[in-house]
């Protein structure tokens, strides 16, 4: 008796008949958007797992962790493995928006989708930060400080939306205890309904983006067994990495949050360097409202500049300089200034 079918398995069923060859060659999209969906789903099953002994509290949420890290069975692994699953998914889900920029997979009828996919960019940031506020070391406490007091710089909602997020006038229980459920339960719910929604939409607007056909050109396609082999050897390389990591590189932690001490030399999470860069030299308004919310628009923006024309499902096409350009000089701001205050 077989226990498994492909015929009758549901990731089996969620692929395609058939796709066209030029849209699934490794050199197109290079699996990120797989690799980023696989991230994501290690992260949520290692992450259910944490749950069982994570304490969301200011007086037990670090022993928890340092718990979870030295005496739990396989703790340390899966802790690991929820933390490079996070960076991975940043990463992975980063580098395949630049990939749609690179090779105008935003043009229509997909702009919609490419919305989908900026929001769930910050629903990635988003639930990384409040992923690493539950550490509740110095680190994670001094930037979740000084990241929701940013939010008391919005003109005349500031301290409304401040208390709605943090529960209180303060950081407190309430605070990590609300960022506890938001991370695993309000973005969690919203990071898996926009992934489904995202592939679905993905399907429904006639799958990944291909180059026009000449007229006598005619398309070559693979078969769904084709792509169901690559991705199974993709996935088993990523998670063979995701554990090489683990391994040799343990996820961090640092000493438990003193409240009554000072701030010493505390780093902002490396997604978020750029802007505690900014906190330096400019107003926080600007520097943590003004400048992520702009960055964000131009990003919003960039299929919109290149609607029509040809250039489609091709790397670095010329007729498309606009938008790859403007990506570009956001990246290369964005580096800069982590860079800067990494040395520092």
């Amino acid at each position: 008796m077989k226990f498994w079918r492909k015929e009758k398995s549901i990731l089996y069923a969620l692929h395609p008949e058939k796709i066209p060859a030029s849209g699934a060659r490794l050199t197109y999209t290079f699996g990120l958007g797989g690799i980023a969906v696989l991230a994501s789903l290690v992260t949520l099953l290692t992450g259910v797992a944490l749950t069982f002994y994570y304490v969301p509290t200011p007086t037990d949420a670090h022993a928890s962790i340092i718990l979870i890290q030295d005496v739990v069975s396989f703790g340390a692994v899966m802790r690991g493995l929820h933390y490079w699953g996070a960076q991975v998914m940043v990463v992975a889900v980063t580098l395949h928006l630049a990939r749609v920029v690179f090779t105008g997979g935003y043009r229509p009828p997909r702009e919609f989708n490419w919305l989908i996919g900026v929001a769930l960019l910050v629903i990635t940031l988003v639930w990384d930060f409040t992923g690493y506020v539950l550490r509740w070391d110095d680190g994670a406490y001094w930037a979740f400080l000084v990241g929701t007091n940013l939010l008391r710089e919005i003109p005349a909602y500031g301290e409304t939306i401040y208390r709605a997020i943090v529960g209180d006038a303060q950081i407190g229980a309430n605070a990590l205890l609300r960022f506890y459920g938001w991370h695993i339960f309000g973005l969690t719910a919203a990071g898996v309904f926009g992934i489904v929604y995202h592939l679905w939409r993905l399907r429904k607007d006639g799958g990944i983006s291909r180059p026009v056909l000449d007229e006598n050109e005619t398309r070559e396609f693979i078969s769904r067994d084709e792509l169901f082999f690559r991705e199974f050897i993709t996935s088993a390389l990523i998670s063979a990495a995701l554990v090489f990591l683990t391994l040799i590189f343990p996820a961090p932690i640092g000493t438990a949050a003193n409240l009554d001490a000072g701030v010493s030399d505390v780093r902002a999470p490396w997604i978020f360097l750029w802007v505690q860069n900014l906190l330096r030299v400019i107003p926080p308004l600007w520097a943590g409202i003004i400048a992520p919310m702009f960055v964000l628009a131009l990003i919003i923006a960039l299929p919109f500049l290149d609607r029509r024309g040809p250039g489609r499902a091709i790397w670095f096409a010329r007729e498309r300089w606009k938008p790859q350009a403007i990506l570009v000089v956001i990246a290369i701001v964005l580096s800069a200034l982590s860079v800067l205050e990494v040395w520092r």
